[in-house]
């Protein structure tokens, strides 16, 4: 007999968090890229995993679920970027 799943609260590695920051302070693919020192298809690799892990359909979505569970914090993403003043 198995007992009920147990949800844990998902997990996002230093990578991941590093793509989807820059993704929210607006920064293209391959900036990310270049400023990470990884691909471009390795930053899209990431935010697919990012997707799966919090069950996003969009960069906009996951920036959201990441800050309802503490991952990201919304200062995080007011300090620098394109944007930044």
């Amino acid at each position: 007999m198995t007992g009920p799943r147990i949800q844990t609260a998902p997990h996002l590695t230093d990578q991941q968090t590093a793509v989807l920051l820059a993704h929210a302070r607006g920064e293209q693919p391959g900036q990310i890229a270049t400023s990470l020192g990884i691909s471009v298809h390795t930053v899209r690799t990431y935010l697919r995993s990012i997707f799966e892990a919090l069950n996003a359909v969009n960069v906009t979505h996951a920036v959201g679920i990441a800050c309802a569970l503490n991952l990201l914090a919304p200062d995080q993403i007011l300090q620098g970027g394109p944007h930044a003043r």
